[in-house]
């Protein structure tokens, strides 16, 4: 029986000693089985991952959730491949298999016996007296706060055309569905079906101010402003990486044309997988 993945490639966790030999153990078995194979470690300060040719058409990412943002936004330009996470970290939303059972779970994949799910992401620009001066995408969420002190910084919000409001507080969250289980729920967000089309704005600490956490479609175009007397702002994306914002600065955010495609081995479930990870009663 053929197999539903001709080539794989193994992405591990950048200097991880058990993602390294686990990925060696995993390409032996798929190879066993016919599956072309590449292995490569994940450098987290990469602009890209380095794909051998022709390409794959699956990427299995050993790590926890961090390793799997990074695979993810490395995609940005790179080919429409679906990904496939296996657990080597703490809380794994983002990941499907484990160490213990990946071989059931990589059987049934090759087999044909997985759903692909397309997952939103947003893409943003930041606009500087009315030029762009960055852009990029994110999976989870990006994040406009302050940096360090302890004091708030002014933001105003639009949707589109219509303002949405202006709040002094500790920052501002502009999540996706999937993202919606990481810093926004912390903050008091909404946790959001990761197969839906929206996104979700939640201040942090707001100071006498009645914005609540907003989850917009996510055809939506979202501005976010930095107040002129703000100081030590910054952006950051996934929680990865940041760069400083000014006064006046604007950060547009809609989704990105392209989503990311997911795999998910028959039998698994996202209100189980929710209950699981102790976010539900």
């Amino acid at each position: 029986m053929e197999n539903a993945f001709s080539h794989i490639a193994i992405v591990t966790k950048e200097s991880h000693d058990q993602a390294r030999e686990l990925g060696d153990r995993i390409g032996r078995w798929l190879a066993e089985r016919g599956v072309g194979v590449q292995i490569l470690s994940n450098d987290q300060n990469g602009q890209g991952l380095c794909l051998e040719e022709p390409g794959p058409d699956l990427i299995l990412v050993l790590g926890g959730d961090g390793t799997v943002l990074s695979v993810a936004r490395k995609l940005d330009r790179g080919p429409d491949v679906p990904l496939l996470g296996l657990n080597l970290g703490q809380i794994g939303f983002l990941t499907e298999l484990s160490p213990q059972g990946w071989q059931d779970g990589l059987a049934k994949v090759l087999v044909g016996e997985y759903s692909l799910f397309p997952k939103v992401i947003l893409q943003h620009a930041v606009e500087r007296d009315g030029e762009p001066i960055a852009q990029g995408r994110v999976v989870n969420d990006l994040v406009v706060g302050r940096s360090g002190l302890a004091r708030l910084i002014g933001l105003r919000i639009w949707c589109g055309e219509e303002e949405l409001g202006r709040l002094r507080a500790d920052g501002m969250i502009v999540s996706t569905p999937i993202g919606s289980t990481a810093y926004a729920v912390a903050a008091g967000g909404a946790l959001i079906g990761p197969d839906l089309r929206a996104m979700e704005l939640c201040p942090v600490n707001p100071f006498m101010s009645r914005f609540r956490p907003l989850i917009l479609a996510s055809d939506n175009t979202v501005t976010i402003e930095v107040d002129h007397e703000s100081r030590d702002v910054l952006l950051t994306l996934d929680g990865q990486s940041g760069s400083r914002l000014q006064g006046g600065d604007r950060v547009v955010i809609r989704e990105a044309e392209r989503p990311l495609r997911f795999l998910q081995p028959s039998g698994s479930n996202y209100i189980r997988k929710l209950r699981k990870k102790g976010y539900l009663g």
